[in-house]
């Protein structure tokens, strides 16, 4: 990967005895919105903070358009916005006040920062919260807050931590299509971390995956499940029947039935154009009746499981 946004070298965190971390490698290129899946405990969090430079790591080193997180911390965070777990904002404050003070911080003028605040608090959608005080927010309304402030500095480096938690599900809708957008209309690198497969799924067009602080897989989406099959599950008038010809098919790699009406195929990726063009044919000239079909999870959520050591 050349013309990267963040590329971490071994990347690694102790807290006493425990490694959170270990020897983590990551390479996020510039323009692309990168999930970094894990399961809870994992070590996303603390991989995050060591990025933005919240927490410095046992040893390793962090590189954000090529400077040093720490000795070059001035010139990294004008170019970085950063979304924690668990954003925190001044209770007594208003959602307004908030962004306009941190707009200040980040070096806006008051004029600019007013500006920047009413933008951001339309496009998260608490422009009608504007002058409520934050301590009558709810969750979901206090993370779209830390979302906008991430977005204050207008940065070209967006870290964002769990940012759909205490959502609700068109909450979590809305903020995912705002991350797309961002990544497509602005060009701004996004950093991800989730433990909801579909989430990143969705939004990202890389992918790692972290485990008991290792790194156990990253790179482009599509390249990753191309290594992966379709699964299905059938259900026909004859399981029998439709077991014989579809042993016969080179895109198959594994067919069996359930029982005798249920069929469960595995398809290699590459050639399940094959299925759809050869099925219905088969169903036709078998004079066999289609009653159910349905894939069995998706690509991406085999490569996480099977990555993970985690039987089907």
């Amino acid at each position: 990967m050349t013309d990267l946004v963040l590329e971490t070298s071994n990347l690694t965190r102790f807290f006493g005895e425990k490694c959170a971390v270990y020897r983590l490698n990551l390479k996020v290129p510039k323009g692309v919105v990168y999930g970094f899946l894990g399961p809870n405990g994992a070590g996303k969090s603390t991989t995050l903070r060591m990025v933005v430079g919240c927490l410095r790591p046992t040893y390793g080193k962090i590189k954000v358009f090529g400077l040093n997180v720490f000795s070059d911390r001035v010139k990294v965070m004008e170019k970085l916005g950063y979304l924690p777990e668990k954003p925190v904002a001044y209770p007594y404050m208003t959602p307004m006040d908030f962004l306009v003070y941190m707009g200040r911080l980040s070096g806006l003028t008051r004029k600019e920062a007013v500006e920047k605040a009413r933008e951001l608090l339309d496009f998260v959608g608490l422009g009608r919260l504007a002058y409520s005080k934050v301590n009558t927010l709810s969750a979901g309304e206090r993370q779209r807050l830390g979302f906008a402030q991430a977005l204050i500095n207008e940065p070209e480096f967006l870290v964002l931590d769990e940012p759909t938690s205490n959502l609700d599900p068109v909450g979590r809708f809305d903020i995912l299509n705002k991350v797309r957008r961002l990544a497509e209309e602005k060009g701004l690198t996004v950093l991800i971390s989730s433990h909801v497969i579909p989430e990143v799924e969705r939004v990202s067009d890389y992918v790692g995956i972290i485990n008991n602080g290792l790194l156990v897989v990253q790179g482009r989406i599509s390249d990753l499940i191309a290594e992966e099959e379709d699964e299905y599950l059938l259900e026909v008038s004859d399981s029998k029947k439709l077991l014989e010809r579809l042993r016969k098919e080179d895109y198959v790699i594994e067919v069996r039935a359930r029982d005798h009406k249920s069929v469960y195929l595995k398809v290699d990726l590459n050639k399940s154009k094959a299925l759809w063009l050869t099925l219905p044919k088969i169903l036709a000239e078998e004079k066999l009746a289609l009653y159910g079909f349905r894939p069995i999870g998706d690509p991406l959520e085999r490569l996480f499981l099977r990555r993970l050591g985690v039987a089907r």
